[in-house]
């Protein structure tokens, strides 16, 4: 489209240029659901957008006043715009059809397709004009007023050609539809094949072939389930050695040793069999487990230091490579906060949005905030990566209603109770080495779906773009000029506006003779 000398796009033939001000009509009205219990209403509320489809909902169960909207109407969010929800009133039900307060309503006008100004509302371009001037503190907080669009420029076209434009976005669109819906099954895909892959791994069978090639070659895993647990005793023993020692104390015999408490074996009842060599164990068998500490954030002193930091929403089922946060040596001495090693193996105990019963594995040395708890299996014949796919394994049994041994609620004490296949210590290296090459290739089909779903949305706006500058559907010199369309347009507001007016004044007339009266 060529460019006027003023810098505006050239009309296409018959198109006008006006606002969305100048097509803006409200005429809802405030109703309170409540007082009539016994009636339905088609409601539109911001949560039923998702759906496409309002909710049928008897009066007693809607504690808000709404307004009265009607079939046509075009509902813009007022909510954090950067969310592209605008939609068109429909005709689901006989019942009387009321919007959230959350919408702007623009009712239906004889000169103005719905869908077509509803379109013109999901471009991106708009989005980001409303998204500019949002008040609030950010988030759902953040809304926008009528007032801020009432300027915004529309390319009007006559009536006929909005309806023809609207026909082929839906026919494009249609299309573009189809070929995501198809990508999104494909992420499914890799979801499931993702959780398939990790539990094959930590139930033996992603090995099976390996494991009979090397049978008799392994190191059976009780044996080294034993060598852990004496070993973790000969540390707990040279600890209070040195505890007495320390207090100038020397034991008279070997009674203090009774005090070690041995991890309780776990309940194998209900778990699979595991194949030959494994075994079940827990991981406070295998490991120590230690939450960890939040410095006083009253005290600057205590942050922006040396040492990374890890919350809770930052145990995401990922490798932590770097933190949001970082703390100081005086905040690390003066907190519960412990700096772990890399090759640590931490579980969101309390997340942080939804990763609660989450993952991660450090990288890097880090402490983290009480809600983690950190898995010492840095250095020890366990190997933190099967470790950390072990868990993974576990949240994704569980999240698809499997019986999984993760708990949604989770503290230190039920970390440590967590049961724990063990294979031997060489095949889980190769486990590992088999888990990372099928999730790499996962993860690169994974990326490219994602570039293949940014390029459609991509192509969506520029399929609006095109067609609210006249570039989509061919112009016909035979339909009736905008300009026409827009004065009726403008006619029919002032007729509406001077009804209202005369109904108001209507009814402070009849406020007032009552007031006589009384």
């Amino acid at each position: 489209m060529s460019e006027t000398r003023k810098g505006l796009p050239e009309l296409p033939m018959n198109w006008v240029r006006t606002s969305l001000g100048t097509v803006h009509s409200d005429r809802s009205a405030s109703i309170t659901p409540a007082r009539c219990p016994g009636c339905l209403f088609e409601l539109y509320s911001v949560p039923s957008y998702a759906a496409r489809k309002p909710e049928i909902v008897s009066g007693e169960d809607i504690g808000s006043s709404e307004r009265t909207v009607e079939a046509r109407t075009v509902l813009l969010c007022k909510i954090n715009p950067r969310i592209n929800r605008v939609w068109v009133v429909g005709d689901h039900s006989p019942w009387q059809k009321i919007a959230s307060t959350e919408w702007i309503p623009f009712f239906g006008l004889d000169g103005i397709d719905s869908e077509y100004l509803c379109y013109f509302m999901r471009q991106q371009s708009f989005r980001d004009f409303l998204s500019l001037r949002a008040s609030g503190v950010g988030g759902s907080l953040m809304r926008v007023k009528a007032s801020v669009f009432a300027e915004y420029p529309l390319l009007l076209p006559p009536l006929p050609e909005q309806r023809r434009i609207v026909a082929k976005i839906e026919e494009l669109f249609t299309q573009l539809d189809a070929g995501v819906e198809a990508l999104r099954k494909v992420q499914t895909q890799l979801k499931r094949y993702r959780q398939s892959v990790l539990k094959a791994a930590v139930e033996g069978r992603l090995t099976a072939a390996w494991r009979e090639t090397h049978k008799g070659e392994l190191e059976p895993a009780p044996v080294l389930l034993e060598r852990i647990r004496t070993e973790r005793r000969a540390k707990w023993e040279a600890e209070q050695l040195a505890r007495f020692a320390a207090q100038g104390k020397h034991p008279k015999d070997d009674s203090w040793k009774a005090r070690y408490q041995e991890p309780p074996k776990p309940d194998t009842s209900d778990l699979p069999v595991l194949p030959e060599g494994w075994c079940w164990t827990t991981v406070g068998t295998l490991f120590e487990v230690k939450p960890g500490g939040t410095p006083s954030r009253a005290k600057a002193e205590y942050w922006a230091g040396d040492f990374a930091w890890v919350s809770s929403g930052e145990v995401a089922n990922c490798h932590i490579k770097e933190t949001r946060e970082a703390i100081t040596a005086l905040g690390l001495k003066d907190s519960s906060a412990k700096l772990h090693p890399a090759g640590t193996v931490l579980l969101a105990m309390i997340g942080e949005g939804k990763t609660r019963g989450q993952a991660a594995i450090l990288d890097i040395p880090a402490a983290t905030n009480q809600n983690v708890a950190a898995i010492l299996c840095a250095n020890t014949d366990v190997l933190p990566d099967y470790t950390y796919f072990l868990l993974m394994a576990q949240y994704a049994s569980t999240r698809s209603g499997g019986s999984g041994g993760m708990q949604l609620a989770l503290n230190a004490g039920r970390v440590k109770d967590l049961t724990f296949s063990l294979p031997p210590l060489s095949e889980q290296t190769e486990i590992v080495e088999e888990v990372e090459r099928r999730l790499s290739l996962a993860d690169e089909i994974e990326k490219t779906v994602t570039q293949s779903l940014e390029q459609a949305e991509r192509l969506r706006q520029s399929i609006l773009k095109k067609a609210f500058e006249g570039r989509l559907v061919p112009q016909d010199p035979t339909d009736e000029p905008a300009e026409h369309l827009l004065e009726r347009i403008r006619q029919e507001k002032a007729n509406r506006e001077t009804v209202r007016s005369r109904t108001e004044r209507s009814k402070r007339k009849q406020h007032v003779e009552q007031g006589r009266l009384l």
